[in-house]
């Protein structure tokens, strides 16, 4: 489900401004799976999180998680095309691997190093159309590619923190409506007076951009969280992250047949990159530290 967002915003994006198309769903995303938190509230016979005390650990996952990842997500969708979108994505088992070395208390070793430099060298690498005097920093896509690199790091560390939210016994729906109450309030002053939104002009812009909208509020910023959110109540963060890896083929393949794009060589061959980076920090992991420890020692008699 969730890679159905990068397509949508770019089927939808000419016809709604990127705050809209950022803001809008989450804001209704809320307003749908908020009676439900009610309704689990009443089942469990616990009243709202309204005290500081509690939702202070909300306001991190939905400023930074919900509020900046969204319109950087949205921004970056627009920049750059669906495929490098979806190659891109792989770098968030990275960024989690890193971020969990700090926020969980794991230790940060050189292959989460390594895998780090390599995944930002792919990254790079899907932002020149052609290898021929290519400049990396002034291709096509570069600009595009970056905003979205910074948003898969907001959705890394949200992860990451939500992980934290979790071990707290929160549940969830708690995470989930609580982050985005906090990002639905972050957003209201852009919606006022840097991209006002309409209602009657959004009813109007169209039938593909009103269910695009909806869309993203069920299948893109609901469900599938809450999906997750299940999955890291019985497993480690690097390994409930590991369902990333189909989000580039799908992403890219929706782009192909719904968007008309195109995948370069250097998209290949730079997603080829990303992909190790990612297998380095999740699969093969130990296996690598015990390598890298006893060429180490290797070295160190000779």
């Amino acid at each position: 489900m969730w890679a159905t967002q990068v397509p949508v915003i770019r089927f939808i994006g000419d016809r709604l401004g990127p705050i809209t198309v950022a803001f809008i769903p989450m804001i209704a995303s809320t307003l749908i799976f908020l009676p439900f938190l009610w309704a689990e509230n009443k089942r469990r016979k616990v009243k709202f999180r309204w005290r500081w005390s509690e939702l202070k650990y909300f306001m991190l996952s939905g400023l930074i998680g919900i509020f900046v990842m969204q319109y950087a997500y949205t921004l970056g969708s627009k920049l750059t095309i669906a495929a490098n979108a979806g190659i891109i994505t792989l770098t968030i088992p990275v960024f989690v691997a890193v971020l969990a070395s700090f926020m969980l208390k794991e230790k940060l070793n050189i292959i989460r190093l390594i895998s780090f430099v390599l995944a930002i060298g792919g990254v790079l690498m899907t932002s020149v159309s052609d290898i021929s005097g290519a400049n990396i920093f002034q291709g096509e896509y570069f600009i595009g590619n970056m905003v979205f690199l910074f948003a898969c790091f907001c959705c890394a560390f949200y992860n990451t923190y939500c992980k934290l939210l979790v071990d707290k016994k929160f549940t969830e729906l708690e995470i989930l409506v609580y982050s985005s109450i906090i990002g639905s309030i972050a957003s209201i002053p852009l919606l006022i007076w840097v991209e006002p939104f309409h209602s009657e002009e959004f009813i109007h812009s169209g039938t593909i951009a009103v269910t695009g909208i909806l869309e993203l509020s069920v299948f893109v910023y609901g469900v599938p969280a809450l999906l997750f959110f299940y999955v890291l109540k019985r497993l480690d963060i690097t390994q409930a992250i590991l369902g990333t890896y189909l989000l580039p083929f799908f992403i890219a393949l929706m782009g192909i047949f719904l968007l008309n794009e195109k995948i370069s060589f250097l998209m290949i061959i730079g997603g080829a990159i990303i992909f190790i980076s990612t297998l380095m920090v999740t699969v093969y992991e130990n296996d690598l530290v015990v390598f890298a420890k006893k060429f180490a020692i290797k070295n160190h008699k000779t």
